[in-house]
């Protein structure tokens, strides 16, 4: 209650003006410099009580939640009645969200507009959001008063993409054209609602809260304007400094008059280049993977698992992106792409690719898919293995665990159904069954994409190799005809981490899928 009478007391103090004109004026006012503590206190607030209004079902897209009295109780009010629908997908809705705060508070506000790739031309990919050494900003725009929201909100769903994180993370902190944000370390006082999170494969999600657990739970938006409340965990890729992936916040900026001055990554006291170190990452005395070690560094206290709770949200999480793949495997049936000819050749990589492949193709999508029912195996096997030795503490009073954990499986597998073809369907149980089947390629079948039928078909056959990978690599090249393709060294991978036998074990030990 503490907590939150401060909040009241401080949004009071920084918005008083805004609040005396009630409703705000479609035109942005610049009154401040900069954005102060109170600011950032104030903005964590805002976005923590728009992700539990995701989570909860209240609103389910960016202009739904920023027009609700519950997910928005500061501002709903002073939103003008010209204001239009605010439309976002992942990389716009941090700017979105930040924009739209900064534009009710009289702050300023800035982002790139333009990039390039960070090498020569002679190294330029197709597409910079998946360039391969990162991208430099070439050119900004910082708000100026009198501004349109509007016509801001639209340049930004217009020039920003995945690409605009993609740039090095311990570089450009000064000049006009400075990186809007900075890495930083791993920790509660640093990873807060507002925090952005950038996955090289193309995805950015903003942290809405960081539970006494150490669970990180965010928001993400999708092309069709949805937003999804999900959790933090491997299906997000680690990347290289030059790629600037992981966690991020805004970096504060000073305005005056015609000079932007940009605070410096030596004078942010939460900037780490942590996240892009090479494990294993020590705790107390012991190693751990990056997420493990996460987990433990944001943990207020020692971690008390909450089995069934966790297990729920990520069979609900996991049907969430299996409904997402199907939307994508369904778009490209309706395009008529397996009708079509397969290439010669495979794109120069399947991660970061353009044209039919980029649209259509799924292998980044199935590649988080595996990363995340690998870390239900772990987890499962850690609370079942855990609880049997006493080495953990769980938030169970229950007397079956395996018995509990297995009842919410078959209901939450069963009840989450995907249509391949219009007169059959799958649960999610089959489907995770067949995980290492699943076809990424545009050209072929619904049954080769759900992996159902598996018939003679000569790629099918050729992309074992690549379909046995969990982690993404945007460097491997593999650009190979049908011939080669089985003996080329993206294939080298004699069967998936998790093969089919290894599931059925798991099954057998724990009667549980994982």
């Amino acid at each position: 209650m503490k907590k939150y009478i401060i909040l009241i007391c401080l949004f009071s103090l920084i918005s008083t003006s805004v609040l005396a004109e009630k409703t705000k004026s479609l035109r942005w006012k610049i009154k401040q410099e900069s954005w102060n503590p109170n600011h950032e206190l104030v903005y964590k607030d805002f976005i923590h009580r728009l992700g539990l209004a995701v989570k909860s079902g209240t609103c389910h897209t960016t202009n739904e939640c920023l027009k609700s009295a519950i997910a928005n109780p500061l501002y709903f009010k002073m939103n003008p009645n010209r204001l239009d629908d605010v439309f976002t997908d992942c990389a716009d809705l941090p700017y979105i969200l930040r924009a739209y705060f900064s534009w009710m508070n009289d702050l300023p506000f800035s982002y790139a507009t333009e990039l390039e790739e960070a090498k020569t031309r002679s190294s330029k990919s197709s597409d910079i959001r998946y360039s391969p050494f990162g991208n430099i900003v070439t050119s900004k725009r910082t708000i100026r008063t009198g501004n349109n929201i509007n016509k801001i909100f639209q340049e930004l769903t217009d020039t920003i993409s995945s690409a605009t994180f993609r740039t090095n993370a311990s570089m450009y902190d000064s000049g006009e054209l400075f990186r809007d944000t900075y890495p930083v370390d791993i920790d509660r006082s640093t990873i807060l609602p507002g925090t952005v999170l950038y996955d090289a494969n193309g995805h950015v999600a903003v942290v809405y809260e960081v539970t006494g657990n150490g669970k990180i739970h965010l928001i993400d938006a999708h092309p069709d304007n949805s937003l999804t409340a999900i959790t933090y965990g491997e299906k997000f890729s680690r990347t290289s400094v030059m790629l600037g992936g992981g966690f991020s916040n805004f970096r504060s900026f000073s305005v005056s008059g015609n000079i932007i001055t940009p605070t410096k990554n030596y004078q942010i006291p939460g900037y780490s280049l942590i996240q892009f170190q090479k494990g294993p990452f020590h705790y107390k005395g012991q190693d751990y993977s990056f997420y493990e070690y996460v987990r433990l560094k944001l943990a207020d206290g020692v971690i008390i698992y909450n089995p069934i709770g966790e297990f729920s949200d990520f069979l609900d999480e996991l049907c969430s992106d299996m409904k997402d793949r199907e939307l994508a495997v369904n778009s490209a049936i309706d395009a008529g792409i397996p009708q079509n000819s397969h290439p010669i050749i495979l794109p120069e990589n399947i991660y970061g690719a353009d044209g039919v492949w980029e649209v259509y193709a799924t292998p980044s999508r199935d590649a988080r898919l595996k990363a995340s029912i690998r870390e239900g195996k772990n987890f499962l096997t850690k609370v079942i293995i855990g609880n049997l030795y006493s080495e953990i503490k769980l938030n169970y009073n229950g007397t079956d665990l395996v018995g509990d954990l297995r009842e919410i499986y078959l209901k939450k597998t069963n009840q989450c159904l995907i249509h391949p073809t219009k007169t059959s369907n799958l649960t999610l149980d089959t489907i995770m069954l067949n995980l290492f089947s699943l076809s990424f390629d545009p050209y072929h079948s619904p049954e080769l994409r759900w992996g159902t039928q598996i018939k003679s078909d000569q790629w099918y056959k050729a992309e074992q190799g690549l379909r046995n990978r969990i982690d993404r690599d945007y460097s491997m090249k593999t650009n190979y005809n049908v011939e080669d393709l089985p003996n080329a060294p993206v294939s080298a991978t004699p069967k998936p981490e998790l093969s089919y036998d290894q599931i059925l074990e798991i099954k057998r030990s724990f009667d549980l899928i994982f």
